[in-house]
């Protein structure tokens, strides 16, 4: 009988088990799919690519959330090292990307004027504590002290460091929250070395010492007897377990047990959640195009980008290289088929705008449309304050872990860090 069941073996789930399976706990990891990995599954294919679901990065690095998961169980993620040759796009050219306030001070992107006031921008943020604001977005704070329209277009860039480009949009406290660790740790985004397929061996292989990763099995229902868990039922068998952590989309796990007996504001916000969608091109050239090898970001588009083959060279075979481009889709994305292909056409524009020369030496193409990117868009009513508790009021043994849990952080970090926090919360109380 396994101590703990996880649901799902993403970022959330395979922390998780890999915290708990070092603690000595015996776990099952429970994944619907052929792999682990969830929304950043990763894996080399049979002609020597490296393909993964978008490109994904670790925020700080070293000094991120993802990498307190690794030294916790004793380990420490590969990062490549850090290039310091960021661009952005911005009114259809390539700039270099700042860094730090100083930086910001000295692009010639902006007026002198502009600048400074941007400069002063940073400044507020600073001191701000980012808790008086979660409930506001970051186009209201600016506006408590600042008027000027460059500046003000060029906010969307702070948005999309957290994947909310839409200052009338995103959460002004999570904005504030990522900058100042951005300030304080020094250091922006890191790169694994070898994508994240290398993050979910190092997991796996921590779960292995004590636990079971099930693949290719769905769980159909959890089960709950006088509000506390028992255990999980899938199409093959029923684990009984008095822990289990349900680590995908929240509004996923109301289908699997009676939401009669989750609180109304649990069931309200997993109904009413927000979501992101993108599209993702990886693009194959026989030739460099570039020796970037750090990202690129959109300031007045939502684009993204990663020279993967020219940061980490075991993305591809001899002589091939990759490059992952990404734009968001519209808020509230339906599947539309000729939304996608606007967006496509938007984003090899601005590629044919920035590097004349990239399209025309493609050779191969694979786009991914990810119908849910982030699983929780970071706008006030899905701040932190407001996201649902890991552990669940009222079943007891039911943890909900993810990106659209109160995590710290943003995008992937908040799964990490919903893992760590229930692994601590299952570790203490097991103590009491």
């Amino acid at each position: 009988m396994p101590d703990a069941v996880i649901i799902g073996a993403g970022y959330a789930g395979m922390s998780a088990a890999a915290l708990l399976s070092h603690a000595g706990w015996k776990v099952i990891v429970l994944e619907e799919s052929e792999i682990v990995g969830g929304r950043a599954r990763s894996f080399r294919d049979e002609e020597g690519y490296i393909r993964e679901y978008g490109a994904h990065s670790h925020r700080l690095a070293h000094k991120g959330i993802a990498n307190e998961v690794f030294r916790r169980l004793g380990e420490k993620i590969d990062f490549l090292p850090e290039a310091h040759d960021g661009k952005l796009i911005f009114k259809g050219r390539l700039w270099e990307r700042p860094e730090g306030p100083i930086g910001f001070l000295k692009t010639p992107m902006l007026s002198f004027r502009a600048r400074l006031v941007l400069l002063a921008l940073f400044a507020k943020i600073k001191k701000t504590d980012p808790a008086t604001w979660y409930h506001k977005t970051l186009l209201d704070f600016y506006k408590t002290s600042f008027r000027n329209p460059e500046v003000e277009a060029f906010l969307p860039f702070l948005g999309m460091t957290i994947m909310c480009p839409d200052p009338d949009k995103v959460s002004a406290g999570e904005v504030i929250d990522f900058l100042k660790r951005v300030l304080a740790a020094g250091v922006g985004v890191g790169e694994p070395r070898g994508g994240s397929a290398g993050i979910f061996q190092t997991l796996s292989r921590h779960i292995d010492r004590g636990g079971e990763i099930h693949l290719h099995e769905k769980a159909e229902k959890i089960i709950i007897e006088s509000r506390r868990v028992t255990g999980v039922k899938t199409g093959r068998a029923t684990y009984p377990a008095s822990v289990v952590l349900f680590a995908a989309r929240l509004p996923l796990a109301v289908d699997l047990l009676d939401r009669s007996l989750l609180p109304a504001t649990v069931v309200n916000y997993a109904k009413n959640i927000e979501h992101s969608s993108g599209l993702v091109i990886d693009f194959i050239t026989d030739r460099p195009i570039t020796g970037i090898r750090a990202g690129i970001l959109g300031v007045d588009v939502p684009i993204w980008a990663r020279f993967q083959s020219s940061a980490d060279p075991s993305f591809t075979p001899d002589g091939k290289h990759l490059s992952s481009w990404g734009i968001m889709l519209p808020w509230h994305f339906d599947g539309d088929a000729s939304v996608v292909a606007g967006a496509e056409q938007r984003m090899k524009s601005v590629i044919s705008a920035v590097f004349p020369d990239f399209l025309p030496a493609v050779i191969e193409e694979r786009k991914i449309v990810a119908t849910v990117m982030n699983g929780n868009v970071l706008t006030p009513a899905q701040s932190k304050p407001n996201r649902p508790d890991i552990e669940c009021s009222g079943i007891s043994g039911l943890y909900f872990i993810g990106d659209t849990v109160r995590g710290d952080g943003c995008s992937g970090d908040i799964s990490f860090s919903s893992a760590m926090k229930a692994a601590d919360k299952i570790l203490s109380d097991q103590k009491v």
